[in-house]
């Protein structure tokens, strides 16, 4: 199951998320330390919740940051250029509530400067973050074909749902496309969550998951069916090559070496498949029957 601590990247970020709260301490330790408080009559509340709000945004912007991120060049950079606008909004933040005296011009310059230095670094983040999307735009594409849309994505797979796959289906039958469809079901997995877990079935199905995509081709795509069972899609390949990729599949996840929290010997399972040339006037719910219903006879002849 997905928890909090785990499906987000905090636990990798504690240095960052102490340099966050030590922006903020600093930058209120240095106002409180030469401000005085002004007159509740000189204070301005549409200031304050101006610059308040752009205070709580940068926040929340880091927070999502390191939330969503894992460590890397990419992150440093957006969350200390983040951190350095971050000392500068506080700063102006603050300077609603305290009047400085005159020899203190100094802090105007401290305030205006690292929101300036900030927005250089995360320009230079931004550029990076745009060289790693466009690598990791590579290796989507065979989870994702024309559109992304994160809301169809399954959580454990980080695969999209059927419904994605049978859309992608329509519209190549809408151009007179044919194409192969499978669906790879893993063999006894309801006696695996039994037995390890039902955490460890959907880490083991995470890692079938970046199986299936790694043994697909460019242009083939891989979405979750339901529990179990992956459905593919492989436009522009004979039924031939379409039994020979799915094969290959369903010996790597044979040879795939699962290891159950510290035990050292591995667990291995196996799959069964079926898969169909489906035509540009067939009708997808009745090929799609049929092929489940191909799948559940050996269950049924096993019992």
């Amino acid at each position: 199951m997905f928890t909090f601590t785990n499906s987000t990247q905090f636990g990798h970020h504690k240095l960052w998320l102490a340099f966050t709260i030590s922006v903020v301490a600093f930058a209120m330790c240095l106002s409180f330390s030469v401000g005085n408080a002004k007159q509740s009559a000189d204070i301005s509340g549409l200031d304050i919740v101006g610059e308040g709000s752009i205070v709580l945004l940068t926040l929340a912007w880091i927070l999502a940051a390191l939330a969503s991120r894992p460590p890397g060049k990419v992150t440093s950079l957006l969350v200390f250029g983040l951190g350095f606008f971050l000392f500068s909004a506080t700063l102006d933040f603050l300077d609603e509530f305290l009047h400085y005296p005159d020899d203190a011009h100094w802090i105007s310059m401290i305030e205006s400067y690292p929101a300036a230095v900030g927005m250089v670094v995360m320009t230079a983040a931004l550029y990076q973050w745009h060289l790693e999307q466009r690598a990791l735009n590579l290796q989507l594409r065979r989870r994702e074909w024309d559109y992304r849309d994160h809301d169809k994505i399954d959580p454990i797979t980080q695969l999209y749902r059927a419904e994605y796959w049978k859309e992608q289906i329509h519209k190549l039958q809408q151009v007179n496309k044919t194409a192969v469809l499978a669906i790879i079901d893993i063999n006894n997995f309801s006696l695996f969550n039994q037995q390890y877990g039902y955490a460890e079935g959907d880490r083991y199905l995470h890692e079938i998951a970046q199986l299936v995509v790694m043994n697909l081709r460019q242009h083939d795509l891989a979405c979750r069916y339901a529990g179990d069972r992956f459905a593919i899609l492989l436009p522009d390949v004979s039924p031939t090559q379409a039994g020979i990729i799915i094969n290959e599949i369903k010996v790597s996840i044979q040879h795939l070496a699962f290891r159950h929290n510290l035990n050292a010997n591995a667990i291995y399972t196996n799959a069964r498949s079926t898969h169909v040339t489906l035509l540009p006037n067939q009708k997808l719910s009745a090929v799609l029957n049929a092929m489940l219903f191909e799948l559940e006879r050996p269950q049924k002849s096993a019992a």
